[in-house]
């Protein structure tokens, strides 16, 4: 889709959760997303006909183009591990229906088939060797999923300011029916406070979430960044998974950045289920603001790749 014709993935998202609330009521969630994306394209002369699981080795979710008509069909990865991220899978395959797919008709299978590929294999975790183009379509459809699992206005009322608690994000996971990843993707991107997320495996990061405040400050999570040996992930988690229920103060030393180290508060889950950790950190006010290099991105969602230290895999939802 050329740029000027490219839908902004928050606006869209936003205008079908208008569209839920409306026929639906406040209590809405979590969002039936199946029934939205299929209620949505019937419309249009290429709709979404088949959403089913699928054994996807190496991705977590297709959008691809029906071979005889025009249509398409979302295949998710139903790998037993990665059930709490369907519906975000979903969500995020209908993002790119809607805001990416280039409309097919019949005229295109005159032949009898679709003679072109046009379709979308979403991989758990981003290759380095991927272009700009198409890391902005998944960060693009991620965003869409997002908005319309967790509109900003229902979802900032659900935390109102609140600091992040496994209590916190166990109600946002409960309401909005989405992983514990989109859940703590969502507060970073969404909170004004200092804070940042780190994904890792094996003691390293496999991407990591600065919130704006944050990264201005100078704080930023690199792909492949060694966790501190003193950090909770490596610690046994409770019942729930996480290591505490509330956020632990840390000295300053602990965790370092480019701005340097200083005291923190610590929140961090451990599955050994998914053999992931996620921390949450949460920093205090009134840091300053410091010069960043314009090419650093805000996040790293790029695969670690050295010598074959990580197994295949991740939660990036």
């Amino acid at each position: 889709m050329d740029d000027e014709k490219r839908k902004s993935p928050q606006k869209e998202a936003n205008r079908l959760s208008t569209m839920l609330r409306l026929v639906l009521g406040e209590e809405r969630f979590p969002v039936d997303v199946e029934a939205l994306a299929r209620e949505v394209s019937r419309n249009n002369e290429d709709p979404i006909g088949r959403i089913m699981g699928g054994d996807l080795p190496g991705f977590e979710g297709m959008l691809r183009p029906h071979k005889k008509r025009p249509g398409w069909h979302i295949v998710y990865n139903d790998d037993p591990r990665y059930r709490g991220r369907v519906r975000f899978t979903i969500a995020h395959e209908f993002g790119h229906y809607q805001l990416h797919r280039p409309p097919l008709c019949a005229g295109d299978y005159v032949s009898g088939a679709l003679q072109r590929d046009c379709g979308f294999e979403c991989k758990p975790l981003r290759s380095n060797a991927w272009r700009d183009a198409e890391r902005q379509r998944e960060e693009e459809a991620d965003t869409f999923a997002s908005f319309l699992l967790m509109p900003l206005d229902d979802y900032r009322h659900q935390v109102d300011g609140q600091e992040m608690t496994a209590d916190l994000l166990g109600h946002i996971t409960d309401r909005y029916g989405v992983s514990l990843t989109a859940a703590c993707r969502k507060w970073i991107d969404f909170t004004e406070k200092r804070a940042a997320m780190i994904v890792a495996r094996d003691g390293f990061a496999l991407w990591g979430r600065a919130s704006k405040s944050a990264f201005e400050s100078g704080i930023f999570v690199r792909s492949g960044m060694p966790l501190p040996d003193e950090a909770f992930a490596g610690l046994g988690s409770n019942g729930a998974g996480f290591t505490s229920d509330t956020p632990v103060t840390r000295p300053e030393g602990i965790w370092s950045f480019r701005c340097g180290s200083e005291p923190v508060r610590e929140l961090a889950m451990v599955s050994e289920f998914l053999d992931i950790s996620i921390t949450i950190l949460q920093f205090d006010t009134g840091a300053v603001s410091v010069d960043i290099e314009e090419e650093e991105p805000w996040d790293a969602f790029d695969q670690f790749n050295s010598g074959g230290q990580f197994r295949p895999g991740g939660d990036r939802r």
